[in-house]
């Protein structure tokens, strides 16, 4: 089932010139979308559902945690500090974008706040494809997210890869507010046999503005893996700088004993 997977995303990194070529226009990572005609600044940050839309061909996108804060359930207060955790994207053409996931330093700490690892997390590639509503044209959009992960292995025990595969979906109720879901397939090695389980989630998420440049989001997140359970709820603001730069604060609070909770500063830009 993993190589298929890994195959078929290699086969999307080959290919995707050949879509972009039957796109609505020609602008690509060497023909870079005029400034005047990008979209408005859509992130997949700060909530679990990320964006269906993609970043604009020829331009660079970053959205990541300048600090974040993890107590994962069951760990008997075990906490990760992460710092400078992020996407960075680049846009290869209308509908196609990707992106490096890099995180860059961690720290993990027993309950008694003595450190236990230290030191660079994983790294990510992740494709995103959007299928329609990516130019703000349709009341709804719908993308896919396919992933490979490649754990450090100095901070997480797992030393294989993680994939999968995600499908953001959303639907604008005005010009400002919006309902989004996505459910998501992630395949999640056995830390003693090394054998693939299926984990899957599902999210749902409303967010709009508050007052001003300010905006916020609330959202439910439901982790099913193995047979357990988690339930997060999840929230935060998202203050529009300008129209390239957010800067965000948000919350995961698990539901339940096994559940994490989390606590995070954000910031995202495009060039």
């Amino acid at each position: 089932m993993q190589k298929l997977f890994l195959a078929a995303f290699l086969l999307m990194i080959i290919s995707f010139q050949a879509n972009a070529q039957q796109s609505e226009n020609s602008y690509s990572l060497f023909n870079a979308t005029p400034k005047d005609q990008l979209r408005d600044f859509s992130i997949d940050r700060p909530d679990v559902t990320e964006s269906a839309i993609t970043v604009d061909g020829g331009h660079f996108q970053f959205e990541g945690d300048l600090i974040k804060w993890t107590q994962e359930g069951g760990t008997d207060g075990a906490e990760l500090f992460t710092y400078m955790s992020g996407l960075y994207k680049i846009g290869l053409s209308h509908t196609w974008d990707i992106h490096v996931g890099i995180e860059a330093y961690n720290v993990l700490k027993d309950s008694e706040g003595n450190t236990l690892e230290k030191g660079y997390g994983a790294t990510s590639i992740r494709l995103k494809h959007n299928f329609w509503g990516n130019d703000g044209d349709k009341k709804t959009s719908f993308g896919m997210i396919p992933y490979v992960t490649f754990p450090s292995g100095n901070i997480f025990d797992n030393e294989k890869v993680v994939y999968g595969i995600g499908l953001p979906f959303a639907y604008a109720f005005t010009e400002t507010l919006g309902l989004g879901a996505q459910p998501q397939f992630d395949f999640i090695p056995d830390e003693e046999t090394g054998d693939y389980h299926m984990s899957f989630f599902q999210t749902v998420v409303l967010g709009g503005p508050v007052i001003g440049n300010l905006d916020f989001y609330i959202e439910g997140l439901a982790i099913f893996f193995r047979g357990d359970a988690n339930y997060l709820a999840n929230g935060g603001l998202i203050y529009n700088v300008s129209d390239n730069v957010k800067i965000d604060v948000a919350t995961n609070i698990g539901l339940n004993e096994e559940a994490p909770t989390r606590m995070y500063l954000g910031l995202s830009f495009r060039i």
